[in-house]
């Protein structure tokens, strides 16, 4: 008999190409070739011929493969094929965005819903994006603890203790995870050693039944039930599979080449396999259809697992033409898996044009950032849509997607702490602000409660106009020191005003008086007795100077008196400048009587007039040395000279002034030390 029948070493189809995960088929025993395709549905099991018949009766023809059905012998110490195969199932979640107490719940909630077998790939995930953000939350604790524990030159700055509480609840789950996956896979190797056993047992019967000299319908009973058995048997060692594998396909086409059997059973065997093999064709040819290409994927490897060990040999002349149909079906789905990861690639790449450039635009925020709080706000606003957006974006390139996370991290604290930064110096500012507006309230306080309102006005418009000139304050003291402000300069100004208002009705009154006055001299009339003319004169002048202020609207009165007392004491026989000094000595009474701002425009008002004199006197003498002065008969000479006399007449008249103001000044200086004397010896006496 020929002994190159259908099991051949690729007969999966290159099945480590179904799923991109790095995964090596193996192959795997054929079934017993006697035996017909059972249809029998058991309560927790599909058997692999409902897979390809659809026989099964439900509504679906096809049937999910169980875990354990889906995954190859070759997960023997690890179970990541198995998680492969199941990954589909798990949740699809970017472990990067979440923060660590939903990291701990998908940590427990994958080991409670999952079988520990699966979830690999998701907890290293998972364990990853959790130190990342454990790492990030040490160090600004490290941070925060170091400003608020600074070292000083009495004490060293105290150690730092980093305690998460929540750090110790993630490493407790994943101790359990570690735990119960390493006594998973303790009990599958020693699983796989027994069932090695069983399958070296099995080999050694199927080679002992060649030396039985027994009915060949006896044999070919042992050699099918060995085949079931062997095709019972569960996985075993990877280590071994090849070898125990090609023992058990050595020795089973020994049985075949050696045993005399008959024609007419080998043929109608082979019609059933053929069978067998056609409906496994058409099922895969079916999945070519099929649009989740991860579930065509896991059936294909199903089929391949069936294609070697259930279906038995067929004749010699099918064997290549099958296998190529089925090789033809698979390369279908295997074009749609490429197809569908080049895709995929596609979309990662554009992925991760959209993540560089919404990292770039963040770095180029942070380096603009803003001047104020509304700016900064703006800029918060922008960079919290970046990051939604970030986070929306699907995965990138395998190859940079945590590269590229970790740059969007670190973006967003570098904008963070620029934006703390400004805060931090704001506060500060802020601080200093308040400093200086609680010192004008104290300024303001302090001429609230005083009495010299003339004094205080400039003040009190100074600090107000400085006070709209500070910035801002914090905001939780900004009413209240706004409200105490306000309060002190309005009861200032309504206490000058109730002032005013009294010294208003103070001041009509003495426009009364003094009108009385004018209207007397007015009507006084010349006499012939200059000298008593002059006492007359005099009189009113005294009763002049000892009324008080007039209002400020009324002060043209003073200028109508002085011009009618000039007059009277010309009339009285006074030359000019003794009726200007004579007058000049009611100004001084006045002043005697008034208060210092009086005093002190008076003065300013002498020695502006004396400049001005002098300026003039310069002028005209500069003018002198341009003609000739020794023609005392042009009349510009003549005008020159007058005027020149006329400004050194008043120059005179000016300086006799500052004298009686400087004598009236020691005079009152002296009168006020003498007074200060006398209350130092009274309080002494006492």
């Amino acid at each position: 008999m020929d002994t190159n029948d259908n099991l051949h070493n690729d007969a999966d189809g290159n099945l480590e190409n179904v799923n991109n995960t790095d995964q090596n088929t193996q192959d795997m025993p054929e079934k017993d070739m006697n035996t017909e395709p059972s249809t029998a549905v058991e309560e927790t099991k599909v058997t692999p011929q409902e897979i390809v018949t659809g026989e099964e009766t439900t509504e679906t023809p096809v049937v999910a493969v169980k875990e354990e059905e889906s995954s190859s012998d070759n997960d023997d110490e690890s179970d990541d094929h198995a998680e492969d195969v199941d990954a589909q199932t798990l949740p699809d979640t970017d472990y990067n965005t979440l923060e660590m107490p939903a990291l701990v719940a998908s940590l427990r909630q994958l080991i409670q819903d999952f079988p520990i077998n699966t979830i690999k790939t998701h907890v290293d995930d998972i364990k990853k994006a959790f130190e990342s953000k454990d790492q990030d939350a040490e160090k600004e604790a490290r941070e925060e603890f170091v400003k608020a524990n600074p070292a000083t030159e009495e004490a060293p700055a105290p150690e730092f203790e980093y305690d998460n509480p929540i750090s110790k609840e993630f490493n407790d789950l994943h101790s359990l995870y570690r735990k119960q996956r390493g006594e998973f896979q303790r009990q599958q190797r020693k699983e796989q050693e027994d069932n090695l056993e069983k399958r070296k047992n099995i080999i050694e019967s199927i080679k002992n039944l060649i030396d039985e000299e027994e009915n060949i319908g006896t044999t070919f009973k042992k050699f099918n039930a060995l085949q079931q058995a062997w095709k019972d048997t569960g996985k075993i060692p990877h280590d071994a599979y090849n070898i125990v594998w090609n023992d058990y396909r050595l020795h089973t086409q020994n049985f075949y080449d050696y045993i005399d059997l008959s024609k007419e059973l080998r043929d109608k065997d082979f019609e059933r396999n053929l069978d067998f093999h056609n409906k496994i064709i058409t099922r895969a040819e079916e999945l070519g259809n099929e649009p989740d290409i991860h579930k065509a994927l896991r059936e294909l490897q199903e089929l391949h697992r069936m294609w070697k060990e259930d279906a038995g040999p067929v004749a010699k002349e099918h064997r290549d033409p099958i296998w190529d149909k089925f090789s033809a079906a698979t390369k279908v789905i295997h074009d749609k898996r490429q197809a569908y990861y080049e895709e995929r690639d596609k979309l990662a790449e554009k992925n991760q044009t959209i993540k560089q450039n919404i990292i770039a635009e963040i770095k180029k925020i942070t380096a603009a950032g803003a001047k104020n709080h509304k700016g900064w706000q703006d800029r918060l606003e922008e960079v919290n849509a970046l990051k939604e957006l970030f986070t929306q974006t699907g995965p990138a390139t395998k190859a940079l997607n945590n590269h590229l996370w970790e740059q969007f991290r670190v973006v967003g604290r570098e904008f963070n702490h620029a934006k703390n930064a400004f805060y931090k110096d704001l506060k500060k500012d802020q601080q200093d602000n308040l400093d200086k507006k609680m010192k004008l309230i104290e300024i303001a306080e302090q001429h609230l409660a005083g009495d010299d309102f003339n004094g205080s006005l400039p003040v009190m418009k100074r600090i107000q106009s400085e006070w709209k000139e500070i910035g801002h304050v914090p905001r939780k003291v900004s009413d209240k020191i706004w409200k105490r402000f306000q309060a002190a300069c309005n009861g200032f100004f309504d206490k000058k005003n109730a002032q005013k208002k009294e010294e208003n009705a103070e001041e009509a009154a003495n426009f009364e008086a003094k009108m009385k006055v004018y209207d007397a001299l007015k009507e006084m009339l010349p006499q012939d007795d200059q000298e008593a003319m002059k006492a007359d004169v005099e009189k009113h002048m005294a009763d002049w100077a000892a009324i008080g202020r007039v209002p400020y609207s009324k002060r043209h009165i003073q200028d109508k008196f002085d011009k009618l007392l000039q007059a009277k004491l010309k009339a009285a026989g006074m030359s000019a400048v003794d009726a200007e000094m004579l007058k000049y000595q009611s100004k001084l009474s006045s002043l005697e009587s008034g208060d210092a701002r009086d005093f002190t425009n008076e003065r300013f008002y002498l020695r502006k007039r004396r400049d001005e004199i002098q300026d003039e006197k310069r002028q005209l003498e500069n003018n002198m040395q341009f003609i000739n002065t020794k023609d005392d008969k042009n009349p510009f000479v003549i005008q020159l000279k007058k005027n020149t006399a006329a400004l050194d007449k008043e120059l005179d008249l000016i300086k006799e002034k500052q004298k009686q103001l400087n004598i009236l000044e020691r005079q009152m200086k002296k009168a006020e030390e003498e007074a200060s004397t006398d209350d130092e010896s009274s309080e002494a006496t006492e």
